[in-house]
């Protein structure tokens, strides 16, 4: 509402500005805009907020100048200032603001734009904004007072509001005839941030781009017509009321005045043009375009209704985009994690290609772009090298998948014409879902496709809620909506390991809501309450002295629970008036410990904050006593657990730190998470590849940080504080609180080294805490992420005295080898041993060294295969009955096994090997000169529908992309082979992730 664009459809604009007589550059235009206010009106300039909403979970981007002053109307944070002014960067690319698929077709609309803005928090009211509004209109830019009609709001008999004749009133003050202040309702004069909140009328200022036309015919039956000659400029709202929950609407203690004038159509006015596109904001980009692709100039022509494309329509797309990119990308927005950024760049690159027929014309854009806005707005400036680094990234991830793609595309399409008009480049999992749909459609009831399937589209195809849509309509089907969310939910309570259904969850959620809306709040502030025992190396928390406040037995709200009883069996939930137990928030889980009370201890399993509460959830240790509503009790936390989630979400800080300090690529974070064993922290890092010499340079800044002994510094800032800071690392798309925000930061300026973050998780107090840092492993993720997992304190220290003992039993074996050739198959199999329990086991080792063991093992077992002489069948037959002899059938009713003997060998087989086990289902594998086989063997009496040899070594095979044989004149149902597929270096990730869906597979169905 803050700035309303007119539905038009025309071949040209009209000239909107002939009257002027002098052109303003659009500097100037915005300089004096925001001058105007700060010199001549006091008023205080905000810089604009980052098109990223930082605390406002409802919007995906800043599409209005008031979004940054959102939280000051809802009274939850104080104004910068009583008078502000700013210049506001706004996208608009979905949900009720949507303006891309009509770019490029018009001369206004635009994804990206700037939004002028004075404000007005609490001082003054309509009378000096309508004064500002029209002097500055009038004096300044020059606009003839006669080409200007203004509204106001008509009132409204079913919100019970009174026409504003106030503000009527005050424009006739400031000559307007009355013939020229007109009345319109609450559609057009009313303004509502939401269904509920502040909420006022406005006033808008309309410009006549035809002002002679007057003289003939009634001109102000025109405004709010949709008319192109006659076009909304400025809208002044008067925020004076609130709008209740029940509807009603109230006065506001203080007023508030929030104004938007869109910053394109006042330079088109200024500069005498007509259509925002024919400006100095985008004609530089223009002439850039056309100088590099000798293609004919921008000629301003827009297309017919029977038009799709033209070249002129291109220039504007690729103009407007470029900008919308540039801005975005500038703002630490990430089309990886982004898919209407990566939408809109994506169309970018196709506009360069299709219409300008150049590849890299749009990174040549974007420092064309950078002059036009970088003076306005310098973190353009300073982010430059990285937006063009990501678009470079982007265009490569999209030449890719469109080469790899394209030949699956043009068959399904003949397939499904239908599929003509999607976009398919922007939906890479849209064509296997499309062909799921078309095989499973037919069972679904009344044309409906439900939850379950929508969360299979999402959860393996990767599809967005807005492709569902598109399905549906392809289809002529509805969405289960409310079931998909409901699968969302029970795929998270099974991602926590929760013990309930989702029904149940669900009411044991609904019954804490209610107890705890029914209870004063926690003071929860005790749990940053902590110190470092050197001697113990431990963090220890003060035990808590509280009452409680209210209990929860499974879903029912009781006044006390006797431990005596069976009771001591049941999920209890316990809310107390302070807690000193941190919980689970930012990656790091809650505490662990228990709560003392007479005659008995509650242990502690789970804490959780609703609803300003913390909640306390365990069991009874023992029966013994009564807890009730009222008691005094004592708080005490897990000091150990404590300690390793603290010391391992601080060891996060420090590599996400080290990775941005050391290699200054565009780095972000993806998902990061602690636990008493490990830290686990994924990254996007565009432009380096992360390998062995890399870890080593992690490693090695951060053990200098920890022997540095840097105190952690913490400050409590709020969101205002952080916008604009480019030091501060924040996690793209997170939503954080306005106020009350922790800045974790550690610095060693002589180390270079650098982690400044918001979180709101423990922390060691001094790096010298830690002791010791070690990365455990590193994965790929996909082209520009990598998953690190890593330890920090006891484990880290761990870790390294295992790889010292590990390293050392290798140097004693490649000695024994080279001195005694009469121990060379006992050397060949514990090499084997000590490979396999590095690759498949959980043992904890630093990730350098296992790669450097594991090079140096695989060499020696090389040396030794070539002079080794023992037998084929000595090798396997011993691995084999080792195996079996360690796992009885009793506790193993299945067996899984890689041969590791078989690295060691020109050829295993695997058929002698299998009928070693033939009182069980088996799977063996082999993976001899890089070719991988398996064989699967399940006895007849094993066989089921649902469990075969065929089946289960499908799954093994899927992962290897191999093929399946059955041998002759067997059944496959108990017997099936894999052919041999030849492996690359990552054959031991393929393993484990093959291993672990076989051994899910049959523990399921042989349970």
């Amino acid at each position: 509402m803050l700035f309303k664009f007119c539905q038009i459809n025309q071949i040209r604009m009209y000239s909107s500005s002939r009257k002027l007589n002098r052109v303003l550059p659009s500097t100037v235009i915005r300089k004096t805009f925001l001058e105007y206010f700060t010199e001549n009106h006091e008023h205080k300039f905000v810089r604009s907020s980052p098109v990223i909403p930082l605390c406002d979970p409802t919007v995906a981007f800043v599409n209005a100048g008031m979004n940054q002053f959102k939280s000051v109307f809802l009274g939850k944070t104080v104004p910068p200032s009583k008078r502000v002014v700013n210049s506001q960067k706004c996208v608009r690319v979905g949900g009720k603001h949507n303006d891309l698929s009509v770019v490029g077709q018009d001369g206004y609309h635009h994804t990206f734009f700037e939004m002028l803005g004075n404000w007005s928090f609490g001082d003054y009211f309509k009378k000096e904004a309508c004064q500002m509004a029209l002097e500055l209109l009038k004096g300044p830019y020059g606009i003839d007072q006669s080409r200007l009609y203004v509204t106001y709001f008509a009132g409204d008999k079913a919100l019970g509001l009174p026409a504003d004749t106030e503000c009527f009133e005050i424009w006739r003050s400031l000559g307007f005839p009355a013939e020229r202040i007109l009345p319109f309702g609450s559609r057009d004069n009313f303004w509502e941030m939401g269904s509920t909140g502040p909420c006022g009328p406005c006033t808008e200022i309309h410009i006549d781009h035809k002002p002679e036309l007057s003289a003939t015919e009634d001109r102000a039956k025109l405004v709010n017509a949709g008319r192109p000659d006659l076009t909304e400029l400025w809208n002044i709202v008067f925020i004076q009321y609130n709008r209740s929950e029940d509807g009603t609407i109230e006065q506001l203690p203080e007023k508030h005045v929030d104004t938007g004038m869109g910053f394109e159509r006042l330079t088109a006015i200024l500069q005498n043009k007509s259509s925002n596109y024919d400006t100095d904001l985008f004609s530089p980009i223009f002439e850039t375009t056309q100088r590099l692709c000798k293609v004919p100039g921008y000629g301003g022509l827009f297309p017919t209704p029977t038009e799709k494309q033209s070249l002129d329509t291109g220039y504007r797309i690729l103009a407007d985009h470029s900008r919308m990119i540039t801005a975005c990308i500038a703002d630490g927005m990430l089309p990886d994690q982004n898919q209407k950024l990566r939408r809109v760049l994506r169309k970018a690159i196709l506009t360069s290609e299709n219409i300008f027929n150049n590849a890299n014309l749009l990174p040549q854009l974007i420092p064309v772009v950078v002059d036009t806005l970088g003076s306005a707005y310098p973190e353009m400036n300073a982010k430059l090298s990285d937006v063009l680094e990501i678009i470079a990234h982007e265009q490569d991830v999209f030449k890719t998948v469109r080469s790899s793609s394209s030949k699956a595309f043009n068959k399904v399409l003949q397939q499904y014409p239908k599929l003509q008009d999607v976009d398919l480049m922007e939906f890479p999992g849209f064509v296997p879902a499309f062909k799921d749909l078309q095989a499973q459609k037919s069972i679904f009831k009344d044309g409906v496709i439900p939850g379950k399937f929508l969360f299979k589209l999402t959860d393996t195809f990767g599809l967005a809620e807005d492709s569902f849509k598109i399905l549906a309509q392809l289809e002529g089907m509805q969405l289960d909506e409310e079931g998909f969310r409901e699968e969302v939910i029970r795929a998270k309570e099974k991602s926590k390991g929760s013990n309930f259904d989702s029904t149940t969850q669900r009411q044991i959620n609904e019954a804490l809501s209610k107890l705890t809306l029914s209870c004063e709040n926690t003071d929860s502030s005790f749990r940053y309450n902590y110190k470092f025992n050197t001697q113990k190396r431990v963090f220890e928390v003060p035990p808590v002295e509280t009452v409680v406040l209210g209990i929860l037995q499974s879903d029912c709200q009781v006044d006390s629970v006797n431990a005596d009883t069976e009771n001591h069996k049941d999920l209890i939930s316990v809310v107390t008036s302070k807690s000193n137990f941190y919980y689970e928030a930012g990656g790091q889980p809650s505490d662990k410990g228990y709560i003392e009370f007479d005659g008995g201890k509650f242990v502690v399993e789970n804490v959780i904050q609703m609803n300003d509460c913390i909640v306390h959830v365990g069991r009874f240790k023992e029966p013994g006593g009564t807890l009730s509503v009222g008691s005094k009790v004592v708080l005490h936390v897990d000091s150990d657990y404590r300690t390793a989630n603290t010391c391992h979400h601080t060891a996060i800080h420090l590599l996400n730190g080290a990775v941005r300090s050391l290699f200054k690529k565009v780095t972000y974070q993806v998902t990061s998470s602690v636990s008493g064993e490990n830290c686990k922290l994924e990254l996007g890092i565009i432009g380096k590849r992360m390998g062995k010499e890399e870890i080593q340079e992690i490693e090695h800044l951060i053990r200098n940080v920890i022997q540095s002994a840097i105190p952690s510094k913490i400050s409590l800032v709020n969101a205002a504080d952080v916008i604009g800071q480019s030091n501060i690392t924040l996690v793209p798309g997170e939503i954080y609180p306005e106020t009350g925000l922790r800045l974790i930061t550690i610095e060693n300026k002589s180390l270079s080294f650098l982690s400044n973050e918001l979180c709101c998780g423990t922390h060691v107090l001094n790096t010298s805490d830690l002791e010791n840092f070690v990365i455990t492993n590193l994965k790929q993720t996909n082209r520009a992420r990598y998953a690190f997992t890593a330890a920090a304190g006891k484990l880290a220290n761990n870790a390294t005295i295992r790889a010292e003992e590990i390293k050392s039993r290798v140097d004693s074996l490649e000695r024994e080898y080279k001195t005694n050739s009469d121990t060379l198959y006992a050397t060949e199999i514990e090499l084997q041993k000590i490979r396999n329990n590095i690759l498949h086991s959980d043992i904890v080792l630093p990730y350098v060294f296992r790669v450097d063991i594991l090079n140096r093992i695989n060499e020696i077992l090389k040396q030794l295969k070539k002079t080794s002489r023992t037998s084929l069948k000595v090798f396997v037959e011993d691995e084999m009955k080792t195996l079996l002899q360690e796992k009885p059938i009793e506790k193993y009713p299945f067996i899984i096994h890689y041969l590791s003997s078989s690295a060691l060998l020109e050829e295993v087989p695997l058929q002698k090997a299998t009928q070693l086990c033939n009182d069980r289902p088996i799977l063996l594998v082999s993976m001899c000169d890089g070719v991988v086989k398996a064989r699967c063997c399940v006895p007849k009496e094993f066989v089921t529908d649902s469990f075969n040899a065929q089946n289960w070594l499908q799954l093994f095979a899927s992962v290897f992309e191999a093929q399946l044989s059955t041998p002759k004149s067997q059944d496959s149902n108990e017997v099936c082979n894999m052919k041999g597929k030849k492996v690359s270096s990552e054959f031991d990730d393929k393993l484990e992730v093959a291993i672990n869906k076989c051994r899910e597979y049959a523990a399921n169905k042989l349970s």
